[in-house]
């Protein structure tokens, strides 16, 4: 089995990026994967389905878990709010186009004696709250408004919605593990993938620990510690974690777990195609990561 996976695409937001997209696909279309996972930031508002539409053609499984951009909903949104556009609206669209929506169900490919799940993932602070309330002044003001010191985080001012993000990062938690209960009941190995990094390995790279209040809330701001755990609790069946959302490329270990990171940007992409069950990996770059206008 083929499984071919990439994530940030952000179609529509950067010409260099979508001309990169488009190369991608071009290959994907050469020479077709058994399963294609896009793994978040597809693209915000109509350029999300526009995206779904390229890579419809394809052949195969196509399954999707969305990113913080695919939930970002501005005043009187067609799409209603940002739970809205992650619960109905997204699904719908995913349905319409012959899509998977992992964040809804798993995908087991019984065959292979695999499963894939996936979830959106969230943050609720926990990677560095301790320490923002020790060493940051005024952390409250800076984490409620996700405000850094020059800027702030566009999912402060496009993310709308009657919940917060603690109560949301444990929902999704509790709706993946589910999900991964489920599945190892019927097969033997999980693959997980998630929009937000999975644990903190593969989230952005530092030589040393997060310092001072932009390092600090961006790792708020990245992930959280209950999808960490329950990766550890079944780390023996997991045999694969793939992530997006921080542009990076990142590959390593979480115990007897391999942890992937995309890696692609607005002005690049990067595919990962893989082998199954070899689990053997080839990363694709399309577009030049240095060149960004």
């Amino acid at each position: 089995m083929r499984i071919a996976i990439t994530a940030d695409l952000h179609f529509g937001h950067n010409r260099l990026g979508d001309e990169a997209m488009h190369q991608l696909l071009a290959h994907l279309q050469s020479q077709p994967p058994d399963v294609l996972l896009l793994g978040g930031d597809i693209g915000t508002d109509e350029h999300f389905e526009e995206c779904l539409i390229l890579f419809s053609s394809l052949p195969g499984i196509k399954a999707v878990v969305p990113g913080n951009h695919d939930v970002w909903v501005v005043d009187d949104d067609h799409r209603g709010n940002s739970l809205g556009v992650y619960e109905q609206y997204l699904p719908d669209l995913c349905q319409r186009h012959g899509y998977h929506y992992l964040d809804a169900a798993p995908l087991i490919l019984n065959d292979a004696e695999l499963a894939i799940v996936g979830t959106m993932n969230w943050y609720d602070y926990s990677w560095s709250i301790e320490r923002m309330k020790e060493e940051v002044p005024n952390w409250e003001f800076h984490l409620a408004n996700k405000l850094f010191s020059r800027g702030r985080h566009n999912d402060g001012r496009f993310v709308r919605w009657d919940t917060d993000d603690v109560s949301f990062t444990r929902r999704l938690v509790v709706n993946l593990e589910t999900q991964l209960v489920q599945c190892l009941a019927l097969v033997e190995k999980v693959i997980v993938m998630t929009h937000h990094p999975a644990f903190r390995g593969i989230a952005f790279p530092r030589a040393a620990p997060a310092q001072g209040l932009d390092e600090l809330l961006w790792e708020a701001l990245s992930g959280n510690r209950r999808l960490e755990e329950l990766l550890e609790r079944h780390a023996d069946r997991i045999p694969l974690v793939f992530s997006g959302h921080i542009h990076r490329a990142v590959d390593t270990t979480f115990g007897p777990t391999r942890g992937i990171n995309v890696g692609g940007d607005y002005h690049f992409k990067r595919l990962l195609m893989v082998d199954w069950p070899t689990g053997t990996i080839e990363a694709l770059t399309f577009g030049d990561p240095v060149r960004r206008r």
